[in-house]
């Protein structure tokens, strides 16, 4: 983890100290973070201080207008379940900010590094949660570190935690890792508190990018066989605690509402607009594949974490299964956004929030039984994954890999390019 910690620091340090500090916050980050000091600094949750601070600290590159109008309001497009994990952060560079006298606007240099720093905290506790996840599975401590240096490094997730920080997948990523340990937990103990504190993480998953909902079809993974999982969740709907406890969830979510209220005078509206999925066309082989933003071309060790489900096969079918179909399912929701390659992104952006579910097939493949040159021929691979991730992530950084325009020609055109080094 210290390893971690100061690789993501350290390749970082240009953006967090440097002149790039101002492009922390950025693209659909800026309606994230937005909430922050619209209720903090300005009071102001229809975001009239909006232009003044586009113009003292955006360029053309980096302007970006979050706002929505509706009858004569305007409200924010994004949910502000983000900008509450931020909060704490932002407070406290709010207060640095004062107390040496610098521009309290909520965008001025220590505003700024609080995203960051808020993003490293939240990857080291989803990072800690799969730890103990990969321990729960029966995991050494070996293919543990293997695993999480893998799918740390060799994905597009320390691209978002390095340059796109306020983006809402590192918080995602937090919750969902969360919510399945403390799921595994309730299956392990059959202690209701287990289930409660799940219910609420459930609730905040909802309100940071509603559409990680889907993250209730991986209960089953935490189970053993189908019949352990039956025989919980019917004990579970009988007990007469446990439906008073999903009010928790709109509870969480009244806040968002209320915001609603603040902003329009309702208590819900669409904030997407006409922006929707199309469940009957989706784009389960682009999303994947595609030059265009394709996870297993971007971020070929995914590939090889669902690989992985070959080798779990041997060890619990049961459990392989699910998490194949679940992962099968995320494919078949995220690839029906009508955008279902999400804008500009480095990979499939859309897929970070669940990588707890690729480290568990991941680490089954590193998990011991190889001969020993297999395991090594294994080990290089993984290596040779991670420094490829790396390379297009520089690659994607500099702009050689385009933020939302590759085609087959001009990723070819661009492969293993290191001009941009020069």
């Amino acid at each position: 983890m210290i390893f971690i910690l100061i690789a993501t620091i350290w390749s970082a340090s240009n953006v967090m100290w440097g002149t790039h500090a101002h492009t922390i916050v950025k693209a659909d980050g800026k309606g994230y973070y937005a909430h922050l000091p619209a209720v903090f600094i300005y009071d102001d949750l229809n975001f009239g201080f909006f232009d003044e601070i586009e113009a003292k600290y955006s360029n053309d590159n980096l302007y970006y207008d979050y706002r929505k109008y509706t009858e004569g309001h305007t409200y924010n497009k994004y949910f502000a379940g983000t900008a509450f994990f931020m909060a704490p952060f932002f407070l406290l560079a709010h207060g640095v900010t004062l107390a040496t006298g610098g521009p309290a606007d909520g965008y001025s240099s220590w505003y700024m590094l609080s995203v960051s720093w808020a993003a490293i905290a939240y990857m080291l506790l989803s990072l800690l949660l799969m730890r103990r996840i990969l321990f729960r599975f029966g995991m050494t401590d070996k293919v543990i570190t293997w695993s999480i240096l893998g799918i740390y490094f060799g994905t597009n997730w320390f691209y978002y935690v390095l340059s796109e920080p306020a983006m809402s997948h590192v918080y995602s990523v937090f919750l969902i890792t969360l919510f399945f340990y403390l799921i595994c937990k309730w299956a392990d103990s059959d202690r209701f508190r287990f289930l409660t504190y799940a219910v609420i993480v459930f609730g905040f998953i909802l309100w940071v990018r509603p559409v990680n909902g889907i993250v209730v079809f991986s209960i089953p993974l935490a189970f053993s066989s189908f019949g352990a999982m039956r025989d919980r969740i019917l004990s579970t709907i009988r007990n007469v605690r446990f439906w008073p406890v999903l009010l928790v969830i709109p509870a969480v979510l009244a806040a968002q509402f209320l915001i609603y209220r603040i902003q329009t005078g309702h208590f819900f509206i669409y904030s997407y607009e006409e922006e929707g999925f199309n469940f009957l066309h989706p784009h389960m082989f682009d999303i994947l594949f595609s030059y265009k933003k394709g996870l297993f071309l971007y971020t070929p060790l995914t590939l090889l974490a669902v690989l992985g489900h070959a080798r779990w096969w041997n060890i619990n079918r049961y459990r392989t299964v699910v998490s194949a179909i679940f992962f099968v399912l995320i494919t078949y929701v995220l690839s029906s956004w009508w955008n279902w390659y999400y804008g500009g992104s480095f990979s499939s952006r859309a897929y970070i929030e669940y990588y707890v579910f690729l480290i568990l097939p991941l680490a089954f493949l590193l998990q011991k039984g190889w001969k020993s040159w297999q395991e090594v021929a294994l080990k290089v691979v993984v290596v040779l994954l991670v420094l490829f991730c790396q390379f297009q992530t520089y690659q994607y950084r500099y702009m050689v890999i385009h933020w939302d325009s590759m085609t087959k020609e001009k990723y070819w055109d661009v492969f293993l390019d290191f001009s941009f080094l020069g």
